[in-house]
């Protein structure tokens, strides 16, 4: 996806104030769905949909003016800023100000003028609390956003029709693991002068108590990576994990995997060495 990481910033940290309400709600849970879509509509202009999986609530607008084609890109269009912020300032406003037991939610994000491409954010409430409540800086909001860009057969999406799974906090902490993966690995190979490899998409998974990341990392035509530099990539990637499990003080697991595929190659530590890396 062609867009600069400094556009994707001001999407994501867009309406950050929302109010976090007095003693008593102004939103009861059975009213959260039909409020965000009735704010939508009456303040914004926006028709959007929504729906409710156990504590994750998925929000989904198919808007012109949010995505362009720019040659075999997608990127954001000019008025993307305004809308999305709108449509965010609304589900913080709601959510926020609600009695709901909502935990997480996706936005969905279509464009008629890009069909069959949409783009996903994934965020944790308690990331929007504490952002709101200055306990988290703007870029590191940003870097717990997960973002994505997904395709689909159909031009509209209807989210009935999608399975929506109830998102757990050490699914999102895993998405948003690997994809801090692939960023810093990234940035920290823009600093070479002559990379020998590239990195791809990261992935991540919880199962049985482990954290698994694969490491897309590829050596140039005609290089190799050594077992030097894979081992700094290694350490370079489990301080990241370390970092961001440390930040949400999460310790309900007991290994951390890192895989490196195209050589078989595997990391496994156990929580206590984690500390090593924060």
């Amino acid at each position: 996806m062609d867009t600069s990481r400094t556009h994707l910033f001001v999407v994501c940290v867009l309406a950050l104030s929302a109010s976090l309400g007095g003693c008593s709600p102004t939103y009861r849970q059975d009213q959260l769905i039909q409020a965000i879509q009735q704010i939508c509509a009456t303040e914004y202009h926006l028709t959007v949909s929504a729906r409710q999986s156990g504590q994750t609530l998925a929000v989904y607008l198919h808007h012109s003016g949010v995505l362009q084609q720019v040659g075999n890109q997608v990127a954001f269009a000019p008025s993307a800023n305004e809308v999305l912020g709108n449509l965010f300032e609304v589900v913080h406003r709601v959510i926020l100000s609600s009695d709901s037991s909502i935990r997480f939610y996706v936005v969905l994000i279509s464009d008629p003028a890009v069909a069959g491409v949409y783009l996903t954010f994934v965020r944790y409430l308690e990331d929007v609390r504490r952002v709101n409540a200055n306990l988290l800086t703007p870029t590191e909001f940003f870097n717990r956003t997960v973002f994505d860009m997904k395709y689909a057969s159909v031009p509209v999406l209807n989210l009935d029709e999608l399975i929506l799974n109830d998102i757990q906090l050490e699914q999102f902490l895993s998405w948003q693991i690997a994809k801090r993966i692939q960023i810093s690995l990234t940035d920290k190979l823009q600093q070479d002068v002559t990379p020998v490899v590239d990195i791809g998409p990261c992935a991540g998974e919880f199962r049985d108590g482990e954290f698994a990341f694969t490491l897309n990392i590829a050596p140039k035509a005609g290089l190799t990576v050594s077992d030097e530099e894979l081992q700094q990539f290694f350490e370079d990637a489990t301080t990241v994990i370390a970092q961001v499990l440390s930040g949400y003080r999460f310790e309900d697991f007991e290994t951390i995997r890192l895989i490196h595929p195209s050589t078989g190659k595997n990391l496994i530590l156990p929580r206590t060495r984690l500390e090593v890396f924060r």
